[in-house]
């Protein structure tokens, strides 16, 4: 009898598997789901079922069960174990650190149960990254690649790895190497596209980039660099990200003390030049509160020329469009302000422009941050800034007596404030 009439679970599960390398995923689907019909121990359906399910975020919850079925199945499955990781992490929101670290030690027990999977060293890899230990994910990606040197996921890994630690001539060499190697695949032109991207050059990105899009098109890595490079067309967010670059190669922690330090050295040379020469001092204030709101702005300002480009918004996700119409708008009605203040003898105009160009930081902060629950507080203080900004700005400029709007333009300073100090140590954000 043909399998067609008799059908098995590994005949179904054959069937699975060309469908997904076919990238028919719902019908890879239901094939496994036959095969497991049929043998409700069928420990490969249930793999597959999870790097199946992982892909959308609205199936993604389901392949944490499938993966977890298929290690109580078989505890000593290197590969099964290493996909539990996988789906552990692509359901872990950023900020949910405890459930990071329990797919990391789901991959740390995987390469123990197998040393030579480079799978599973590549996953553990992809779980160092995330916790943003560089180091380790270079290892890992390493040690993957000794196995398998066409490992695609470690040799994004590695180059991710490489430069976020500011090693740019090895990941040169390991980009050159890929694209020797095969100049068709869209991870290293995406690779080559963020390095581009970080030395400025948003010209040799874009064309990566796009490269990479054209072959394959679900590449978000390379959407997301494609927009990058929309932005780094702003000269001020170039400098923006080479400055992020170089800091790149320190810990978090020696970023925070570089920080702090250079707050304590303004204030202290602010405070000395403020007695014997107050035009420096009031200079280096400016050019300190420039640094400050800069290192905020910049990408949001660039987003809304980006949005105002009939061409580069299409690859533009709302979120992202909208970053760039709040900011860029507060910031114009910040400018605005001034003018207006200057020609028509407005006294509080400075007050507007301060409240409008600190609720532009708060909401900077809001659309950038994937933190599981810090995203809901940063959106709030953002919204609760905004509108108290424009708010008190109305009454300000129409000369009404609005209700509480000294109030409303108090809270978006403070909130706008208390934003610019909270984010760069990534207080509830991600």
């Amino acid at each position: 009898m043909s399998d067609a009439l008799h059908p098995t679970p590994d005949a179904a599960f054959a069937r699975g598997q060309l469908l997904q390398s076919q990238h028919r995923l719902p019908d890879a689907v239901a094939c496994y789901k036959q095969a497991l019909e049929l043998d409700a121990h069928h420990t490969p359906s249930f793999i597959m079922l999870a790097l199946c399910w992982m892909q959308d975020d609205d199936t993604a919850p389901k392949s944490i069960d499938a993966a977890r079925r298929a290690v109580a199945l078989e505890p000593e499955n290197a590969f099964a174990r290493s996909v539990f990781a996988l789906a552990l992490n692509a359901n872990a929101k950023d900020g949910q650190t405890g459930a990071i670290k329990e797919a990391l030690q789901q991959a740390e027990e995987a390469v123990g149960l197998d040393p030579d999977s480079d799978f599973s060293h590549a996953v553990l890899s992809r779980l160092h990254l995330r916790l943003r230990d560089y180091p380790k994910a270079e290892a890992a990606a390493r040690a993957a690649l000794a196995l398998d040197t066409e490992n695609t996921m470690a040799a994004e890994v590695l180059s991710a790895a490489l430069l976020l630690q500011k090693k740019d001539g090895d990941n040169k060499h390991l980009i050159n190497y890929q694209l020797q190697r095969n100049a068709e695949d869209d991870s290293a032109h995406t690779s080559a596209g963020w390095q581009a991207v970080m030395e400025g050059d948003h010209k040799k990105a874009n064309e990566h980039f796009m490269e990479a899009l054209r072959l394959n098109p679900m590449n978000e890595a390379a959407r997301m660099g494609l927009i990058e490079s929309f932005r780094a067309r702003s000269w001020v967010y170039r400098t923006n990200i080479r400055f992020c670059h170089w800091m790149n190669q320190f810990t978090e922690g020696r970023q925070n003390v570089i920080m702090i330090g250079g707050f304590i050295g303004y204030k202290v040379l602010s405070g000395y030049l403020k007695t014997v020469a107050p035009f420096w001092a009031n200079v280096v204030i400016g050019a300190w509160l420039v640094f400050a709101l800069w290192s905020h702005l910049a990408r949001g300002f660039s987003t809304f020329f980006v949005a105002m480009d009939r061409f580069a918004r299409q690859a533009l996700k709302p979120r992202e469009y909208w970053e760039g119409v709040v900011v860029g708008w507060l910031i114009f009605l910040s400018l605005t302000a001034l003018v207006l203040g200057y020609v028509y003898g407005e006294a509080s105009s400075g007050f507007v422009a301060l409240t409008c160009i600190l609720a532009a930081v708060a909401n900077a902060a809001a659309f950038t941050n994937d933190h599981h629950l810090g995203r809901h507080v940063y959106n709030i203080a953002a919204s609760i800034s905004g509108l108290g900004a424009v708010y008190s700005g109305i009454a300000i400029f129409a000369h009404l007596d609005l209700p509480y709007a000294d109030l409303a333009g108090l809270g978006a300073l403070i909130i706008g404030i208390v934003i610019t100090w909270l984010r760069p140590f990534r207080v509830l954000y991600a």
